[in-house]
């Protein structure tokens, strides 16, 4: 009969019905059940597997629920799901559990998605959204669509000061991220066609925003100095970080600047500058934007996740004249993504300073948490690995020659309660970007001294 291989193990932890509803999908997915095959009746079905009829109604009821099968009236229950829509789950028994479903306490967090809570400013924060949160008359509308006017002005200022850019409050558009602000601005470009060159791996977030609008993109070389511009890149959009690589740390010098500058403007081309941290740099004086040198070439993109809080999702881009126009027209057509509460809040927080103290603070803090971590790295781990510091993604990068895979290393870290940046492989080597952003500094010798136990 179809229901013989429903197995019931009265002896697990999980209830009756939920094993019941599990075996039931688990059948329909491995094509054991198909859409149409008619289920036995609660009663027999009770009576065969030696289980009540009130366990067999429970489960057939959430699967009705969920739209797996459909009760006919006066005929029965039949199965009502296809069985490529269901993902297998026999494929996934015996596997090795994933991250997420590994149940281990993390002690220390090597990854990027978050800063210490101990530097935020809360205090202040919590001021600012607290009175913007009294201004009814402001806060009972919708939001500009470009973002609110007095928090565009105050990047004005800001983004002029601190990144050397030249902007005006009517350039600027607010969105929740550079993921949402690269979406409005592939919308507004299509004159420069479809293709974007781009540095593999810098910002996957990007590069699947670009795939998603159609765009195809060209793996962009590079060395030691830079991207590199030669006769294979026919695309007319450059996507870029002036302040830095993934392969090292140290911002484009004012030769390759001006020839990126030069190359935009023989191919009639735009730059999009993706500025992630550049004003953090902690080693020397932050390198001013590429935006400042070429403003209508140059799309800036800012953000203020790890000077703020992560959780404020609040980005800024400033469009070329150019583009001005075009966004106008269809601005009306685009929704403000970003909380019009937090972007008021944001410009009573620059207008008072505090960003810019904040910025100060942060920039000591980063230094002092780099060279803890570069000491602690070399203290464990010796001459086993090589040490490059990635100034604006705020991290150290270790280079480690070993046989073991990158899952591996991976795994056997969180099974020691640590999490791990971006990792990858080239040539044999094994590269871990190790983030200080969010772990404590009285944390990151025992955080080093855990991972080199964890590998050995």
């Amino acid at each position: 009969m179809i229901y013989d291989f429903f197995e019931i193990d009265k002896s697990a932890d999980t209830l009756l019905y939920e094993q019941l509803y599990e075996k039931i999908i688990q059948a329909i997915s491995a094509k054991q059940l198909s859409k149409g095959d008619k289920l036995p009746s609660i009663r027999q079905l009770s009576e065969n597997l030696h289980i009540s009829r009130t366990t067999v109604q429970t489960a057939y009821d959430q699967l009705c629920a969920e739209g797996y099968i459909n009760n006919a009236p006066k005929k029965g229950y039949f199965i009502e799901a296809n069985t490529e829509i269901i993902p297998s789950k026999k494929k996934s028994e015996g596997l090795q559990p994933s991250d997420t479903e590994i149940n281990i306490p993390i002690k220390y967090d090597f990854s990027s998605s978050g800063i210490d809570p101990k530097y935020i400013d809360i205090k202040y924060w919590r001021r600012c959204v607290s009175e913007i949160l009294t201004r009814q008359y402001e806060i009972s509308s919708y939001g500009d669509p470009q973002g609110e006017h007095a928090l565009r002005e105050a990047l004005c200022s800001y983004s002029k000061n601190i990144r050397g850019t030249i902007v005006s409050a009517d350039r600027i558009i607010i969105g929740a991220g550079t993921q949402a602000l690269l979406s409005i601005l592939l919308g507004i470009c299509g004159e420069y066609g479809k293709n974007v060159a781009i540095e593999k791996g810098f910002f996957p977030q990007g590069e699947q925003i670009f795939k998603d609008h159609g765009f195809e993109m060209t793996p962009l070389k590079a060395d030691k100095n830079g991207i590199i511009l030669d006769n294979t890149v026919k695309s007319r959009i450059l996507f870029i970080n002036s302040s830095g690589s993934i392969r090292g740390s140290a911002p484009l010098s004012i030769n390759k600047r001006s020839e990126i500058i030069s190359w935009a403007k023989k191919h009639d081309a735009i730059i999009i500058e993706d500025d992630y941290n550049g004003e953090l740099r902690y080693t020397s004086k932050p390198v001013p934007a590429l935006q400042g040198l070429c403003s209508e070439r140059v799309v800036y993109i800012g953000s203020f996740s790890k000077l703020l809080l992560p959780s404020v999702r609040i980005g800024y881009m400033i469009i070329p004249d150019t583009l001005t126009n075009t966004y106008s027209a269809y601005s009306k057509y685009y929704n403000q993504t970003s909380s019009k509460i937090e972007q008021l809040a944001l410009a009573e927080y620059i207008n008072a300073g505090r960003l810019d103290k904040q910025l100060r603070k942060l920039r000591k803090i980063y230094a002092e948490k780099c060279d803890i971590l570069v000491k602690s790295i070399k203290a464990h781990f010796g001459n086993c690995v090589s040490i490059d510091i990635i100034e604006t993604a705020l991290c150290v990068r270790i280079k480690l020659r070993s046989e073991n895979s990158l899952d591996m290393h991976k795994e056997q870290a969180l099974k020691n309660g640590i999490i791990l940046g971006k990792c990858r492989e080239k040539n044999g080597l094994k590269y871990f970007y190790l983030s200080f952003s969010g772990i404590s500094a009285e944390n990151i010798d025992s955080a080093a001294a855990a991972l080199k136990k964890a590998w050995e």
